[in-house]
């Protein structure tokens, strides 16, 4: 029986998490090279099965995606809010309306910047993703 060409990697990883996959690797006898190459063998096979476009908005493909802000949430909450959208409409010169107003437009900039760097992050792994996993599609 053949064994696998193997190579020699070094990595670089947080003293804590080296200490616990020294005594993870012990507890569940499993070196951590091993317990590596099936972590990998297992994001191949997810990466040969989607797009990448469900990697970056699939949580269940990708479980790696950050939550949503809490804040954010709430701020957005506040902005779609219509009964205080109606209250502010009506007594325009109260306290509430003009920082409703400043709330805004600092929610609409924030949705802005945010969109723009997401596509661009997006832009940018579906580029890398398509050079990698499809290199026939990049040769033109």
């Amino acid at each position: 029986m053949q064994k696998n060409k193997k190579k020699r990697l070094n990595l670089y990883i947080r003293d804590d998490m080296l200490d616990f996959a020294k005594e993870w690797s012990y507890v569940i006898d499993i070196p951590i090279s091993r317990m590596l190459e099936e972590y990998l063998e297992r994001q191949q096979k997810l990466a040969s099965s989607i797009t990448p476009f469900q990697w970056l908005s699939d949580p269940y493909v990708n479980p790696s995606l950050p939550p949503e802000d809490e804040d954010f949430k709430n701020l957005d909450e506040y902005v779609n809010n219509r009964e205080e959208e109606e209250f502010c409409r009506i007594n325009p010169d109260h306290p509430r309306a003009k920082l409703r107003r400043t709330l805004v437009k600092e929610h609409k900039k924030y949705l802005d910047d945010k969109m723009e760097q997401q596509k661009n992050e997006e832009k940018e792994l579906i580029k890398r993703w398509m050079e990698v996993f499809h290199p026939q599609n990049s040769k033109t």
